[in-house]
């Protein structure tokens, strides 16, 4: 049933798309005989007009008329109208295919590549991302397939390399093994997701590690890096455990104080040749319990965890994280916004969690040569 729904989608794909083929080839005639047209009209006059100026430069020649040099000028900036009108009407032709091609673009369907390729153009070369940065990445890769990045603070509060499992199952089908809170290895698959793979096991040696490094920062396993909100969690500990405040997403309860907000406002995640830098811009806490206040939990704000079309729940949302936040940062957003959410626990608040939501401001992307 799936694949005769599939199949009967690509073919109406593919009677748009030919429609569309020959919506533009009808353009391009048509505005080739416009073209053509115009010519032969502004052809005729000019040639008219030509006769017309020889005419009058003889009778005015035979008359020795000093003013034969002006009516030189005259039939030289003619020449140069004709060909600028030629000039906008080509112009013009242009505008209209690139109109035409981005409706075409628009209709195509959407790629299925987990991750938007970003490839070197011939028309903007890209720089080499710094050294030292890029040997981290491919070091960390080296150590397992499943790194993604590091989220780095500009003040040092944080930097930390994050992973992602997709799935509980690799790529080529073998299971993962991880561990429960207690650190026992997970059983009955079946009962997990991807989000319980790093949750307490170490990202380099797969090990069971709640104590030392406490598992490991890991994003959404629904996440893919072309979305609008990019999750990424990380354990909170308790100062009794931890008491410096310094592994893994301890140091964000800094920013529930305004006074911790300017040093620490700016982060980046470095990436696979590409840089994002976001600044923070909300920071509250959230009943897990609270149905509407997990929609922050959301790849695509417009969207329902069903994938269902919410065109305006972002902005709506935005006015409620401005209504339920700790302080006013002076940074704002918009629906059509790129977010970063970091989500941890609250000391001995279990049913509570603390959000700090950044916005991307930039992009680099870098030559993966």
């Amino acid at each position: 049933m799936e694949k005769e729904t599939n199949r009967r989608i690509s073919g109406r794909r593919t009677v748009k798309y030919s429609q569309l083929a020959r919506q533009l080839e009808e353009e391009r005639k048509a505005l080739e005989a416009e073209n053509r047209r115009l010519e032969d009209e502004e052809d005729d006059a000019y040639e008219k007009e030509i006769h017309e100026v020889i005419e009058k430069l003889e009778k005015e020649a035979s008359l020795n008329n000093p003013d034969k040099k002006k009516n030189e000028e005259t039939v030289a900036e003619r020449s140069s109208k004709r060909s600028s009108t030629v000039f906008v009407i080509c112009a013009a032709s242009v505008v209209i295919l690139i109109v035409l091609t981005a409706i075409a673009s628009a209709l195509l369907p959407d790629r299925e590549e987990p991750e938007t390729v970003v490839r070197p153009s011939e028309e903007t070369e890209l720089k080499l991302m710094d050294p030292e940065l890029r040997t981290m990445w491919l070091s960390n890769r080296d150590l397992n397939e499943d790194y993604t990045g590091q989220i780095v603070f500009d003040s040092g509060l944080i930097d930390l390399p994050f992973v992602q499992a997709k799935s509980v199952y690799r790529e080529n089908g073998d299971p993962y093994r991880f561990y429960t809170s207690d650190g026992t290895p997970a059983a009955d698959l079946s009962l997990y997701n991807g989000n319980d793979v790093y949750i307490w096991t170490n990202w380099k040696t797969g090990e069971y590690d709640r104590y030392e490094e406490g598992g490991s920062v890991f994003m959404d396993y629904r996440n893919y890096l072309k979305d609008q909100n990019i999750i990424l969690y990380g354990h909170h500990f308790a100062r009794d455990w931890d008491p410096e405040g310094r592994k893994q997403f301890t140091p964000l309860d800094l920013l529930l104080s305004k006074e911790n907000y300017e040093e620490n406002k700016s982060l980046k995640l470095v990436l696979d040749n590409e840089i994002r830098s976001y600044v923070v811009t909300h920071v509250f806490t959230i009943d897990i319990e609270n149905d509407y206040e997990i929609q922050i939990t959301r790849t695509n704000m417009n969207e329902d965890f069903s994938g269902n079309r919410e065109p305006r729940f972002f902005q709506e949302f935005i006015g409620y994280m401005d209504r339920i936040a700790r302080y006013d940062t002076g940074e704002s957003l918009s629906d059509d916004d790129r977010i970063l959410t970091l989500i941890t626990c609250l000391e001995h608040q279990p049913r509570y969690r603390q959000i700090v939501v950044c916005k991307e401001v930039s992009d680099e992307v870098y030559d993966p040569a």
